[in-house]
């Protein structure tokens, strides 16, 4: 749907309805019992947000961690002295693929978060320790293809992202033996 933006500033990439519409089910048979949780919220929708707010902080602290992040302030002119001395990722100059990191946020509440709550973790083979691993995946997948592709980024604040801030760091698609080609990701 869209960004949280609290002041002027995105506090969340996802709202509860797009944690809910991933695993309807989930939520409709009242897997979760959120009646007993310590401050519990006001409803359920304030408690997922919650918890998408705590995965956007979560994102925004792996981007600044990745090596893409420090390669991109590099591409872009900003000195960076020392991992210390790293700026944080603005949530407020992402301007394109937004459903992206929409998405990224709605996995990552689903199985850091949510799922947890009701998996049987003693059967691997339970349903909710296999959604586990899948939004898992999913989000990680999603998670190095941005980096991958920094086209989304405003790194001057201009209101548009010019082609000077646009960094792809994929290499050309390479023959192996195989069917199909691959294409590898710095």
């Amino acid at each position: 749907m869209a960004f949280i933006v609290v002041g002027g500033n995105v506090t969340s990439y996802a709202e509860a309805l797009d944690v809910r519409n991933l695993d309807q089910r989930l939520f409709e048979s009242n897997e979760i019992d959120f009646t007993n949780v310590p401050d519990s919220p006001a409803n359920l929708d304030e408690y997922i947000e919650d918890i998408t707010t705590r995965v956007t902080v979560r994102i925004n602290a792996k981007i600044r961690a990745s090596s893409k992040w420090s390669a991109y302030l590099s591409y872009t002119g900003t000195n960076v002295q020392s991992l210390s001395t790293v700026p944080a990722f603005n949530a407020n100059k992402i301007y394109d693929r937004k459903q992206d990191f929409t998405d990224m946020c709605a996995f990552g509440a689903l199985y850091m978060y949510l799922l947890p709550k009701v998996a049987d973790f003693g059967n691997p083979e339970s349903s909710e320790v296999q959604k586990i691993q899948f939004f898992e995946k999913r989000f990680n997948d999603l998670f190095t293809e941005l980096m991958a592709d920094f086209t989304f980024y405003d790194a001057d604040g201009s209101g548009t992202v010019a082609d000077s801030e646009r960094l792809v760091t994929y290499q050309p698609t390479r023959r192996t033996r195989s069917k199909s080609s691959t294409a590898r990701v710095m």
